[in-house]
């Protein structure tokens, strides 16, 4: 083979690892990755208005199809405005490939224009990442990277390339994928999963608490069957939602700061909670040692670093989840948990659930859900009826505002056959609205349903219930004409300022076209029961 520079070759490293899409901006640094794209149609390239817009839709172009996203932007700003996104998906468990430009070699550690220790900054927010100086190692880091990110625990891998490989001639241009294989790690955690078993059996109350790490490892079937065989009532983390099915009689919504009463109390006073794939996040414990009463906690993860760190567990075991869930399963034969009489029904039919009633109602089961950060994210996580995993799109961990826009992008150009859905507030649609202009430039279409109560939502609520109504810089009715912005957008506008309206609307939206959806709200509507920081998940706030 010919010998190509190294920006060609990088195209033709990441095409065989699977990739038809990148995100990404142009810049000084990458102008030679641009150059060799103009003639390279084998990948997709869609430039965002904003590089933070890049990485989201990179992460939920994964977390919709399950495979590596992909951004690329320039050195210095460039690549600080990739930061925000992939911190979101390193807290997330989200396999992202991040390459950014560099200097050249001859300036580094100058202080160039525009050069930036990427590297280091990022150290702390992704599994791993690189400094490629020399063409000649593209191969191999793209090779390990993609390994990296799609091993056991899933995350973000940094791979930050000079100008000058970039220009520099590949002399090997073979290309060896490192295949990721099934979890090799030796099983020895025999004794501890013979120790879960004979807790489980001796107990007659016991939970499932069930969180992203079951999407993950695609272990959702494995569940399906550990809970339904043996009775056990399911619990979710906020990721966890489509795991498994809210619509069945033994799924009982997500826990924590905003679950149900009937939830919190489940968990609360179990004997037995049998945590997969959870890290136990301060929003879903509260106090941490109100979680439960004296439940024993058997926690099952791919990543040993989670074990203990919030919550001390009774016993653990590390590994594969989807082989340690079906070992459980066969482990524990006949045994059934008592069924459980449910003693709250899962609408209370306030306006925001009958909100999502309508929405379950007109939408596919198989459609994908995204929201931003605040109230709307907590109102769309206990009230949508999700059936399947990878349907539900938001940021956990960060709760990063801006997430929206990007990742709706994302996840509709990874599943173009699935309508994609973002619910959003005026607060975090601000943030990243510009990104709309791309999904109108290349003909992303999705619908988004923006409650707009003219303030910050959940801010607002924290200071009306602990900061005595000190509503201090949370109104933003400054007035921003979204009709006219949609316009600018080339968006379709729709206004609803009740139920009856917003079906209306529904009934006649273009899936086929970029829509807004302007729902106005009272600022005072808020989300229901809510635990106070700090405090027991069974010491909620009722209205």
């Amino acid at each position: 083979m010919i010998n190509i520079q190294g920006s060609l070759f990088l195209l033709e490293c990441l095409k065989k690892q699977g990739v038809d899409t990148i995100f990404g901006y142009p810049g000084g640094a990458v102008i030679p990755v641009f150059d060799a794209l103009y003639d390279f149609d084998k990948i997709k390239l869609i430039r965002p208005c904003h590089e933070q817009g890049a990485a989201h839709a990179a992460d939920g172009y994964s977390r919709a199809s399950g495979k590596t996203g992909v951004c690329i932007g320039t050195s210095g700003p460039g690549a600080t405005n990739l930061i925000t996104g992939i911190a979101t998906a390193y807290l997330d468990s989200i396999p992202m490939i991040i390459i950014t430009g560099q200097v050249g070699n001859n300036f580094l550690g100058k202080d160039s224009f525009q050069e930036l220790d990427i590297t280091g900054l990022t150290m702390p927010i992704t599994k791993h990442n690189y400094l490629v100086t020399d063409a000649n190692d593209i191969a191999s880091v793209i090779s390990e990277a993609f390994f990296i990110a799609n091993d056991k625990r899933k995350g973000p891998v940094l791979i930050d390339i000079t100008k000058s490989a970039f220009l520099q001639e590949v002399q090997d241009t073979t290309y060896n994928i490192t295949t990721t294989q099934k979890d090799t790690r030796a099983k020895n955690y025999q004794d501890n999963l013979n120790l879960a078993v004979q807790t489980i059996k001796q107990s007659s109350n016991v939970v499932i608490y069930a969180g992203g790490g079951i999407i993950r490892a695609d272990a959702s079937e494995t569940l399906r069957k550990l809970y339904k065989n043996h009775n056990i009532p399911v619990l979710n983390s906020t990721m966890g939602l489509g795991s498994i099915d809210r619509t069945d009689s033994l799924s009982y919504g997500i826990v924590g700061m905003h679950g149900e009463p009937e939830a919190n109390e489940l968990c609360y006073n179990a004997d037995v909670v049998l945590a997969l794939g959870v890290r136990f996040s301060d929003r879903a414990i509260g106090n941490r040692n109100g979680f439960t009463k004296n439940a024993k906690i058997i926690h099952i993860d791919t990543d040993e670093t989670e074990i203990n760190k919030n919550l001390d567990a009774f016993t653990s075991i590390i590994g594969d989840i989807s082989d340690i869930m079906e070992e459980l399963d066969e482990k524990l034969g006949d045994y059934k948990m008592p069924t459980l009489k449910r003693t709250n029904p899962i609408y209370q039919s306030d306006h925001p659930q009958k909100i999502f009633e309508l929405l379950n109602k007109m939408y596919k089961d198989d459609t994908i859900v995204v929201t931003d950060v605040g109230q709307h994210q907590m109102w769309t996580a206990k009230y949508y009826m999700f059936k399947k995993p990878n349907t539900f799109i938001t940021s956990g961990g960060l709760g990063t505002m801006g997430f929206g826009v990007g990742a709706s992008i994302g996840a509709k150009l990874s599943m173009p056959d699935k309508d994609v859905l973002l619910i959003t507030g005026d607060g975090s649609f601000r943030m990243n609205q510009l990104e709309l202009l791309t999904a109108t430039a290349n003909n992303i279409n999705f619908t988004t349903i923006l409650l707009n109560n003219k303030t910050l939502g959940m801010v607002r609520q924290w200071q009306c219930l602990f900061s005595n109504q000190r509503y201090s810089h949370t109104d933003i009715d400054d007035g921003l004409n979204l009709e006219y912005l949609s316009k600018a957008y080339n968006v379709n506008y729709y206004k609803a300022e009740n139920i009856n309206q917003l079906e209306n609307v529904l009934n006649i939206v273009d899936k086929n076209a970029v829509n807004i959806i302007d729902y106005i709200m009272d600022k005072d509507e808020f989300v229901y029961p809510i635990v106070p920081s700090g405090e027991s998940i069974c010491n909620y706030i009722e209205k």
